[in-house]
């Protein structure tokens, strides 16, 4: 017996040290014991289960989706601005089973890239120079060259690509071992990746300079198959898997060879064909197209070519390939998407039995870029609009009071939040419903009420730069009493960095007031140019032979800014019928006259007898003059004597 005081003996049998062991080893003697004498005693016990059940979601949908929504939240981890996430993977691996092998000497390589490139991303890297930190890597991987390309910072971390494997792999090996003079050994990542790459001139001189390479002018055939392997995009990342550089190549396309019959795009790892939406009217002779060892996953995909007459197409060694039950079925889907299809995969087909109705016809009518319901209101439009965006793009926009009605009232809508990033100058503005609930007051407070009201909003918007060659106007009702009326066009913000162009639409109610009209409701549009706005647009200028009506180069003086009625002085209808409208009077009186060769004198600095020579050869036309002006001043062919006062 220990002494009293004492330590007790825990190496004994009798140690408290195993005392709680022991006591289980006799507990699972004494069960087996009794199973063992009544084996189907516990048979039916129930027994607690901690599985998630099916039926846990009493809340219904909503809650299930919650439930789901927060969960994904909190599981996510999205590397931000293409920096690899730096949190800890899921160790989902069960208790007892073997620790995985993590990163020592050879145990795990680096993953070869598809496209031949990779990131190297550098923690807190920012806290050097460029060229300290290239020069310390490139001295750890001698005699390899570094060639950094895309160089990237973001908050304390940088990041570049390299587009040799070898570079890649000694990169990858060194983590930690590289030191920096001060010490600081940083933390290197290499991952597989390809960058994102930027369209801009450069680009699109190097890919036509590729696809002329590639142009075989005999078969008006092109070979894009593995594009962005070609020797001459040494250094650029050109990756036509990605939608926008796609665009770009076809742009190249129609602008080059428009009458291209073939199209190789094997290989490429291509998975959607968006950018070939309009493809039947840019490359209207395309009857040939290889899409072999890409990523389509589903025939779905192909519905941007529906349109496109082919006779010929591979598909083979895509995802959807393999997503029918046998040969015959993947023929008869493919043939029934694309009915003039000779030739699938390399294999002639059996024509389709249908009916016999020859070509197809186009039965709809051809889009018209106005709408007039009455020819009556052709000038009185273009003089409004004339005058209306001539003052909404000066720098100063209060003039516009006098254009609208006491009572006006105005709305604008931006699109969904997809774009709020693009368009966050206009989103305090938006009266879109389908953010609104139904008993919210914004709806009403983002209506604007009165003219004051109206012009003060607009005066807050981005100064503009409009472009009336793009403008489209649908006139739809044309009374004495009322005017409606609808145009959509491009402009683009003057502050903006990017030049980036936008689309607006306008709907115009005008009504009578004195001697002229004036709105009486607004409702706007603003959105981001579609890709194809902007090409018919760019297409439109270049082809336009003979200057028009155009305010593009021209900022009114204040001289032009005497009050808003005298500008939109039009003709009032009768009160009979529309059809009585009559355009108003050409002739310019001679104080009207005096009044524009000053504000053209004050607007292009050219002396009094040049501003009036200029507006006598355009006849009195104030905008063409500006336009001219701007023109011919770009060119450097306006004398210097037209500036001396």
């Amino acid at each position: 017996m220990p002494k009293r005081g004492g330590r007790a003996n825990m190496n004994g049998p009798s140690g408290s040290r195993f005392v709680a062991f022991n006591d289980l080893d006799d507990r699972d003697d004494r069960d087996r014991d009794r199973e063992r004498d009544n084996p189907r005693k516990d048979r039916n016990t129930r027994r607690v289960s901690f599985k998630p059940s099916l039926l846990q979601y009493s809340g219904g949908i909503k809650r299930r989706m919650a439930e789901i929504a927060i969960r994904s939240h909190l599981e996510d981890d999205e590397d931000m601005g293409d920096m690899p996430g730096t949190s800890k993977p899921d160790n989902t691996r069960r208790k007892g089973s073997p620790i995985p092998r993590k990163k020592f000497g050879n145990a795990m390589h680096l993953s070869k890239s598809p496209f031949g490139w990779y990131q190297i991303w550098i923690n807190n890297g920012q806290r050097y120079a460029k060229e300290e930190l290239v020069s310390v890597l490139q001295r750890a991987i001698q005699p390899e060259q570094l060639i950094p390309l895309y160089w990237r910072s973001e908050k304390n971390n940088v990041s570049f690509y390299v587009d040799d494997q070898r570079v890649a792999e000694r990169l990858d090996g060194l983590e930690r071992a590289v030191q920096m003079p001060d010490g600081f050994r940083p933390y290197l990542r290499v991952r597989a990746s390809c960058p994102q790459t930027p369209i801009n001139d450069q680009l699109k001189t190097r890919m036509q300079l590729v696809m002329a390479k590639r142009y075989n002018v005999q078969t008006k055939a092109l070979d894009m198959s593995s594009f962005h392997t070609d020797p001459d995009f040494r250094g650029i990342f050109c990756g036509i898997f990605r939608s926008h550089v796609m665009s770009a190549a076809i742009e190249i396309m129609e602008k080059n060879i428009p009458d291209l019959v073939a199209l190789n795009l094997n290989n490429n790892n291509i998975a959607s064909m968006e950018a070939f939406k309009n493809a039947h009217t840019r490359l209207p002779n395309l009857r040939i197209l290889h899409l072999a060892d890409n990523k389509i996953p589903t025939a779905t995909h192909l519905i941007a070519l529906r349109h496109v007459p082919l006779i010929e197409l591979v598909l083979k060694n895509n995802g959807l390939c393999g997503r029918y039950k046998d040969h015959t079925h993947y023929v008869r889907e493919i043939q029934r998407k694309f009915p003039k299809l000779k030739k699938l995969d390399g294999e002639e087909l059996t024509p389709m039995i249908q009916f016999d109705v020859g070509e197809e016809v186009a039965v709809l009518p051809h889009a018209k870029a106005s709408f007039l319901c009455d020819p009556n209101g052709t000038e009185i439009i273009r003089q409004f609009l004339e005058q209306y965006f001539l003052i909404f793009d000066s720098d100063n926009r209060q003039p516009l009071l006098d254009a609208y009605h006491d009572q006006a009232m105005l709305s604008l809508v931006v699109p969904p939040a997809s774009q709020v990033g693009r368009l966050e100058k206009y989103w305090r503005y938006n009266r879109d419903f389908r953010r609104q609930n139904a008993d919210d007051n914004t709806k009403v407070r983002q209506l604007r009420f009165g003219r004051l009201a109206v012009v003060s909003m607009l005066a807050e918007l981005p100064k503009t730069k409009h472009y009336p060659r793009s403008f489209t106007v649908d006139l739809t009702l044309f009374t004495p009493k009322m005017i409606v009326f609808t145009v959509a066009g491009l402009f683009k913000e003057i502050d903006e960095v990017t030049e980036e162009l936008r689309y607006f639409q306008r709907q115009y109610i005008i009504v009578p007031a004195g001697s002229g009209f004036c709105i009486r409701n607004e409702m706007v549009l603003i959105t981001v140019a579609a890709q194809h706005q902007v090409r018919f647009f760019k297409k439109k200028i270049e082809t336009a032979t003979t200057p028009q009506l155009n305010n593009e180069a021209m900022t009114p003086s204040s001289g032009l800014s005497t009050g808003l009625q005298n500008r939109l002085h039009i003709n009032q209808p009768s009160t009979s019928v529309a059809a009585t409208l009559q355009p108003p009077q050409v002739g310019i009186d001679e104080a009207t006259k005096i009044q524009m060769v000053q504000s053209l004198c004050a607007q292009s600095n050219m002396n009094i007898e040049w501003s009036t020579k200029c507006l006598q050869e355009t006849n009195w036309d104030y905008n063409h003059a500006a336009f001219v002006f701007d023109k011919l001043h770009k060119e450097n062919k306006i004398p210097p004597e037209a500036f001396i006062k």
